[in-house]
């Protein structure tokens, strides 16, 4: 459409498109024509002095103006065809006086050569004419195409502006849907250090297990904003199920004795969710109960009732083999996302270490289990709040990097939240059977403690640096697990409370013992005003089991200062001979 208005102008419409027909064009040349040389005849009869040319210039003129070249020529050769055929037989040339003294018209029939000059004035008149309607319509082509090229220019750049338009807010709403997965990834990643460290804190502090189970469960419930969520264990002996814990909002203790697993403990084995939980040990969801033919009928018309639209179940391994699952329902809500699968996965972990450590208690004295579980509890803290740590600092970082237009850097950041997210995750996982830094696995403490700072704290503003003196002896496994424990606590505090510039880290080996020193520039701490948390308290107690010395230093505004010294002795050989044995 656009090319067929670019060589064609402008479309006549109505009347218009009439006067651009060629046989209407050149009748009208004949009719003016025929009009003018009625006129002369009327006016030669009646006697009535007219100019020779006159009404045959203005047909020509006419014919010229609306018809064009064609039609105009044309009156010209009819205006001298008529003219000589109609009109100089019968000019009039003179009056005769008679002798009476009254007069008589006297009619000759002039010669060609005696109008020449009449008709040079009427050729030279008829060629102005067709030049001046040729020059006419010529510009009103060219004035009408560069119309309508003009319009199509406009058309085009419109086009171009508003395919523009819509690429500019694909644009803006790709950055808006990249900003929102970048706030929905810090979000889970801060309800997943939130719930760590207010579980790990719970289970270091409280003595009843199932006070820890009922603020797990509770936690679970908030962070995926849950109807409830219900704890329940496998009794292998008579193949049912019983309720462990259950929480619905903020009552740890909500059961439904409606539930048809409670009333029935033995029809879980009819849902073929909860089959495919316990064979498979992973997560199973369910987007659709009102529809999904997994679902047996006693629950489907439970949960009916409990205006629950979706639900998950989590299964609580020990072992590699599942001992139960966690129930989450929900009601109206958006698809389960990865990560809050993830998350309840965590989670589900702990509890079920709870329960583990609740069976010790049964089994052991309550002293050695108090101290084992708050061992355990120093390791999960110092392993995975740290860690955790880490992925905000890192989500922080990428954050103000995506809110600069720096892209590639939050990409970095981001990738390196993710690292650090999947293991402390794995740190999780591998805690429910062997709570053992999985980094001395493969470096010694020294390596592995620089390892993590530098995973931890690439890309922020803390900038960090590492000394070694002396040759690194090989030390008891207990005093590496330490020492790198106290090195990840102090890394944290670091990041968390003292907005410092500089880290270091200063190992001194020699032959009478090692010297680890931990240093910030940051705001520092009075030691009288400061509530001596886990933290502190775990480092205490890890110099203390290794027989070594603490010095903790710190003013408002100075910075801390962090010193472990350990003695290389004979004691020191025989605990390195017995974490061998027992390792």
């Amino acid at each position: 459409m656009a090319a067929d208005r670019r060589t064609t102008g402008a479309e006549p419409r109505g009347w218009l498109s009439l006067l651009e027909q060629p046989s209407f064009r050149y009748g009208s040349a004949v009719l003016c024509v025929a009009a003018a040389l009625g006129i002369k005849l009327i006016l030669q009869k009646f006697n009535v002095g007219y100019p020779l040319s006159s009404s045959f210039l203005a047909a020509i003129a006419i014919s010229f103006w609306y018809g064009g070249t064609g039609p105009g020529l044309l009156s010209v050769i009819l205006s001298f065809a008529a003219f000589g055929y109609f009109v100089l037989p019968h000019e009039v040339a003179y009056r005769m006086v008679l002798p009476d003294g009254s007069t008589k018209p006297v009619y000759l029939t002039p010669s060609l050569r005696s109008h020449l000059p009449y008709f040079i004035y009427f050729a030279v008149v008829a060629l102005l004419m067709s030049w001046f309607s040729s020059s006419r319509r010529r510009a009103e082509r060219l004035l009408s195409q560069a119309r309508s090229e003009l319009e199509l220019k406009v058309e085009e750049r419109t086009a171009e502006l508003r395919q523009v338009n819509e690429e500019l807010r694909a644009e803006i709403t790709e950055r808006k849907r990249a900003e929102e997965a970048l706030r929905a990834s810090e979000q889970v990643a801060r309800g997943q250090v939130e719930a760590l460290a207010q579980s790990l804190d719970v289970l270091a502090t409280t003595p009843a297990p199932d006070q820890f189970l009922g603020q797990m469960l509770s936690t679970i419930g908030r962070l995926l904003n849950a109807q409830s969520v219900i704890l329940w264990l496998l009794d292998e002996a008579n193949d049912s199920l019983v309720v462990r814990a259950a929480a619905e909002g903020a009552n740890f203790a909500a059961t439904d004795p409606e539930h048809p697993y409670i009333k029935n403990p033995s029809s879980w084995k009819e849902d073929k969710v909860l089959q495919e939980t316990v064979f498979t040990g992973a997560p199973v969801v369910c987007e659709d109960v009102e529809h999904d033919p997994r679902i047996s009928n006693g629950i489907r018309d439970h949960f009916r009732s409990k205006g629950t639209k979706k639900y998950m179940t989590i299964p609580t391994l020990v072992g590699g083999h599942v001992k139960g699952f966690i129930g989450i329902r929900h009601g109206v809500r958006p698809l389960y996302q990865p990560e809050e699968i993830e998350l309840a996965q965590a989670l589900a972990h702990q509890a079920m270490l709870a329960i583990q450590l609740n069976l010790f208690a049964e089994q052991s004295q309550q002293a050695a289990v108090l101290e084992e579980r708050n061992r355990m509890a120093r390791d999960m803290h110092d392993t995975l709040a740290q860690g955790f740590t880490g992925v905000i600092i890192q989500l922080e970082a990428a954050e103000d990097a995506a809110s600069c237009g720096q892209q590639i850097e939050a990409d970095k950041h981001l990738h390196r939240a993710r690292e650090l997210a999947r293991r402390s995750l794995s740190e999780a996982r591998r805690s429910v059977h062997a709570l053992r830094p999985d980094a001395l696995e493969r470096d010694n403490f020294w390596d592995a403690l620089k390892g993590i700072i530098k995973n931890t704290t690439a890309g922020t503003a803390l900038h960090t640096t590492f000394e070694l003196r002396g040759k690194l002896p090989e030390l008891p496994r207990i005093w590496q697990e330490n020492l790198l424990h106290i090195g990840q606590e102090a890394l944290t505090n670091t990041l968390k409370y003292a907005d410092a510039k500089k880290f270091r880290a200063r190992l001194t080996c020699n032959g009478k013992g090692v010297r680890l020193q931990l240093r910030d520039d940051g705001a520092g701490f009075d030691r009288q005003d400061r509530n001596d948390g886990l933290g502190l308290t775990g480092m205490r107690e890890r110099v203390e089991q290794m027989n070594g010395e603490l010095e903790i230093t710190s003013e408002r505004g100075k910075g801390t200062n962090i010193v472990v010294a350990l003695p290389l002795n004979q004691e020191s050989s025989q605990t390195k001979e017995t974490s061998l044995r027992t390792s």
